[in-house]
């Protein structure tokens, strides 16, 4: 399973310059003073690291970061697990 909260809490520290002390699951994007323009700018991180689909509709203000990486999570493309190799 991806872990989506560590890159978005690693874009927000990194990227955003937010506080590390200022981050944890349950913080709302919003009391983190990001505008709109720059929760655009951060679906559009994401979206580029992780690989999935992530609009600026999924980081509104009142969205927790656990929520956030949740959604990331299951948005993750799903690799089938590897079976018994096929008897020959």
């Amino acid at each position: 399973m991806p872990d989506s909260y560590a890159v978005v809490l690693d874009v927000l520290t990194g990227t955003f310059g937010v506080p590390t002390t200022e981050v944890s699951p349950h913080r709302a994007l919003g009391t983190l003073e990001l505008d709109s323009l720059a929760r655009a700018e951060l679906a559009l991180v994401l979206k580029e690291r992780l690989g999935v689909m992530c609009s600026d509709q999924d980081v509104p203000p009142g969205v927790t970061l656990e929520a956030l990486a949740g959604l990331l999570d299951a948005r993750a493309p799903r690799h089938p697990r590897p079976g018994p190799a096929a008897a020959q």
